[in-house]
């Protein structure tokens, strides 16, 4: 009878751990400055990638971080 309901005990464990574990952790939505970070980040890396030339990075990083900027906007509407 010990044995019984120590192996439901473990069970019961087992199962709540398995549950748990498969519910994501809820994040906030990032703040402007952080989406700004990032969008500055992925467009200086795709800078780096398209080998930009300096003279033309101001215009570029413009343009990538608006077209970023949009693509969120619709995205929420």
């Amino acid at each position: 009878m010990r044995y019984f309901f120590a192996v439901l005990l473990m069970t019961a464990l087992c199962l709540t751990d398995f549950a748990m574990a498969q519910t994501a952790p809820i994040t906030p939505p990032l703040s402007r400055r952080a989406l700004r970070q990032q969008d500055r980040q992925v467009c200086t890396e795709l800078a780096a990638q398209q080998k930009i030339v300096r003279r033309n990075l101001a215009e570029f990083m413009r343009k990538c971080l608006a077209d970023r900027q949009g693509a969120r906007r619709a995205a929420t509407k």
